[in-house]
């Protein structure tokens, strides 16, 4: 029988400051200052949080308002009214409409691919616009 994973929750009401390490699945939805740390598991940030921290987890899910960089080896998921004004790093990353992101972004995928290069559509800009043929006026 699989054995379902805890999940431990910080009400509006908690405040923290230092370094939080979990498994499983955190709700937070107080104020936090310091650092999250979990390899494997989900945060879930509510929509009360405030969090100003670096964050390491497997899978981010964010509601409220983060101050820090964002490491997540699964997904980071920008729901609702999310404020987030750090770097995230995953493997998948979902930005919802109306959600504030103030960073940079970067896929961890193994088989990303190379960033292709654009500069051969730019025919008239570069100066090797097509030849077309000349009109005489008599």
């Amino acid at each position: 029988m699989l054995q379902k994973p805890s999940v431990t929750v910080l009400t509006a009401e908690t405040e923290f400051k230092g370094v939080l390490a979990f498994s499983g699945e955190l709700h937070l939805h107080g104020r936090l200052e310091g650092t999250i740390d979990a390899e494997s598991g989900l945060l879930v940030i509510g929509d009360a949080a405030i969090i100003k921290a670096d964050i390491h987890a497997q899978d981010v899910l964010i509601h409220g308002k983060v101050q820090g960089n964002v490491f997540a080896s699964g997904r980071v998921e920008l729901r609702g009214k999310a404020q987030v004004y750090g770097d995230v790093r995953s493997n998948r990353f979902i930005i919802e409409d109306g959600v504030v992101f103030v960073g940079r972004s970067e896929i961890l995928s193994e088989r990303a691919e190379p960033a292709p290069d654009f500069t051969q559509i730019f025919t008239r800009i570069n100066g090797t616009k097509e030849s077309k043929p000349s009109r005489s006026i008599p």
